[in-house]
């Protein structure tokens, strides 16, 4: 009798891989973009191909939703006017500048990231010299990618190529399309993690246009 219940007890233990469930997600005020909780999202493109202003978008979300919110700005570009324009709550908003200096910048994500309680963690790597980013260990984004995941926190890298490989559950990659009438300029987001879904358009008028 005891060996029969130990094998009907075995037997209901499932079997196969078990999948975590899909982590809630946080617009990002553009129509087709939501950035997800508890993960590493990236933001890759050139210069002015609007990674800052989708950025924007993203804290203006979040801070008109009460969230508390850092900005990890390592080359000192963030222009708060233009991101209040943006409609991202300044008062909600802690700018941490790090003067050019890359490995200063990930120290204050580790941290940032083990204080806990942001809404939204942007890391700002973009027109960061490419030897910098290539001394970026692996396993830097491994460590932050544990760090995030059990926390409701949106984990957000900016730069101008890819950077965070497989650490990452979203990656989008923007680009400058074209003017209109010297007034707004249009951008496209296309992401490449997940892949399949659509590119997103976007406009941006100029007297609200940071210069990423």
């Amino acid at each position: 009798m005891g060996e029969d219940m130990a094998k009907a007890t075995a037997l209901e233990i499932p079997l196969g891989w078990r999948h975590p469930p899909d982590p809630d997600c946080l617009p990002s005020g553009i129509p087709g973009i939501d950035f997800p909780r508890g993960r590493i999202s990236e933001i890759a493109g050139a210069s002015s191909s609007g990674r800052t202003s989708l950025l924007d978008s993203l804290l203006a979300t979040a801070t008109a939703r009460g969230e508390h919110c850092v900005l990890i700005d390592t080359r000192d570009c963030f222009d708060p006017p233009s991101a209040a324009a943006c409609g991202v709550r300044l008062e909600k908003l802690i700018w941490i500048r790090c003067r050019g200096n890359a490995e200063h910048a990930l120290r204050a994500a580790d941290l940032v990231l083990h204080s806990g309680g942001f809404g939204v963690i942007a890391l700002d790597l973009a027109d960061v010299p490419a030897a910098a980013l290539n001394r970026i260990p692996p396993t830097a984004w491994f460590r932050f990618r544990r760090i995030v995941e059990p926390t409701p926190t949106i984990f957000v890298v900016l730069a101008s190529r890819p950077i965070t490989k497989s650490c990452s559950t979203l990656l989008i990659e923007t680009r400058r399309r074209s003017a209109k009438f010297l007034r707004e300029v249009e951008y496209e987001a296309a992401s490449r993690k997940p892949a399949g879904k659509e590119p997103v358009t976007f406009h941006v008028r100029l007297h609200t246009l940071a210069a990423g």
